[in-house]
């Protein structure tokens, strides 16, 4: 679209009449995430892995400050540099864990008038990132196949039934383990819904891999 060529000006020329901010603190700062953010972002707890149908789901941090901040940027204000922060320490937090190797990583998708609205998918960095420590490839065949309302302040059953039915796979069949990634772990409704799908495309073992968990239940 021709407005889509508007947009990374527009972003540059907001720098430059506003001084930036720390995303986990909103101090200015010339980085996304200043240095005592950073440091207590490396300071948090990691999260345990749990089971679930499919096989684990791991998180890298707590869904709190610093990284609740960055995640919003990278989610809501379109800033690509704090979705390249938040692959950066997720893929060094959890590619040391002990993951079962994946045969494949495969990002969460979005809805194409989502994708549109925030110019890119905030999950692919961290995916990206994950699939060159893993040595593993990239797969982007999941896709969402219809418009689905946010799952913010939705109940669990509510949240299942708002996606059941809203992924496909349309990439080469699976095999071995997967490590599906995504951003926020909260219910772990979107991730079922997305790993329903790739179990009957053929992966034998699905790794939920996700930077943060939010503590709503389990994932």
């Amino acid at each position: 679209m021709w407005w889509a060529r508007l947009v990374e000006p527009a972003r540059l020329l907001l720098d430059a009449l506003a001084p930036r901010q720390c995303a986990g603190c909103r101090v200015a700062s010339p980085d996304v995430l200043c240095e005592p953010c950073l440091e207590l972002a490396l300071a948090l707890p990691l999260p345990p892995a749990e089971r679930w149908r499919w096989g684990q789901t791991w998180s890298a941090f707590p869904f709190q400050t610093p990284i609740r901040g960055l995640v919003h940027a990278a989610k809501y204000q379109g800033r690509r540099p704090a979705a390249r922060v938040l692959a950066a320490l997720t893929a060094e937090r959890l590619v040391t864990q002990g993951l079962p190797p994946p045969a494949a990583v495969v990002p969460v998708a979005l809805a194409r008038r989502r994708r549109r609205a925030r110019g890119y998918n905030q999950v692919e960095p961290g995916a990206r990132a994950l699939a060159a420590l893993a040595a593993a490839p990239l797969l982007d065949g999941l896709r969402r196949v219809r418009e689905t309302a946010p799952q913010v302040g939705r109940s669990l059953p509510d949240r299942r039934r708002n996606v059941a039915g809203a992924f496909a796979w349309s990439g080469p069949p699976l095999t071995g383990t997967v490590w599906l990634v995504d951003d926020v772990v909260t219910t772990g409704a979107t991730l079922e819904a997305a790993a329903t799908v790739l179990q009957r495309a053929g992966a034998g073992r699905i790794d939920a891999v996700a930077t943060a968990r939010a503590w709503r239940g389990r994932g």
